[in-house]
């Protein structure tokens, strides 16, 4: 959808030159994936990657889970402790639940630090390391099998409808509307035990 970012109006992707809009093409995705053993049971890994976002950002957040019972009370939302990586530009961030003004209630806290900027940038660190022969930031092999045997159950569902294709207006922080987590793992599990057919080729 149009939207506004900065001082600039965004069209609709769909309306933008050289746009096929019958491809309906994807600009945002998240998917939420877990790992089946006992060392990360119960955490989900959300991915997000989007087009036309109103920040642009490029970062891992480790979102810690809440402790069973606080000593403080606080008014609002449950306040999580997350952990920032920021990519670009790059640098920690720490986002904390604290003593606030009022002794008696909890408020966010930031810690941010900026790295000094990079010689090179992320490719161009990638390329160099490839050159030496280290591969500590190549995908091994196996890996990529690995993330294509993940991902393949999810672009077969993008490609039969099996997950609606929202909208959401350039500049906003994406689709408002999230599937309820229990349709989700019941989706999850169809595909796990149902996986369906490969697309056929045009």
């Amino acid at each position: 959808m149009p939207g506004r970012i900065g001082d600039r109006d965004v069209p609709a992707y769909a309306d933008e030159e050289g746009v096929d809009p019958r491809r309906r093409t994807e600009t945002f995705a998240e998917v939420e994936l877990e790992l089946d053993n006992w060392r990360w049971a119960g955490t989900r890994f959300r991915l997000r990657s989007a087009k036309a976002m109103g920040a642009d950002r490029k970062q891992v957040a480790v979102r810690f889970r809440s402790v069973p019972h606080l000593p403080f009370g606080h008014s609002g939302e449950e306040l999580p402790n997350v952990l920032r990586f920021e990519l670009e530009p790059e640098g920690p961030a720490l986002d904390l639940t604290g003593i606030g003004a009022h002794a008696h209630e909890l408020a966010p806290l930031s810690l941010t630090a900026r790295m000094e900027p990079p010689v090179l940038p992320a490719y161009g660190r990638l390329l160099l390391d490839v050159f030496r022969g280290d591969p500590a930031l190549s995908l091994r092999a196996d890996e990529a099998e690995e993330a294509w045997r993940v991902l393949e159950p999810v672009l077969s569902a993008w490609e039969q409808d099996l997950v609606p294709l929202e909208e959401y207006p350039a500049g906003s922080d994406g689709p408002a509307a999230r599937i309820d987590p229990a349709d989700t793992r019941r989706r999850r599990e169809a595909l796990l035990h149902d996986p369906p057919p490969p697309a056929a080729e045009g």
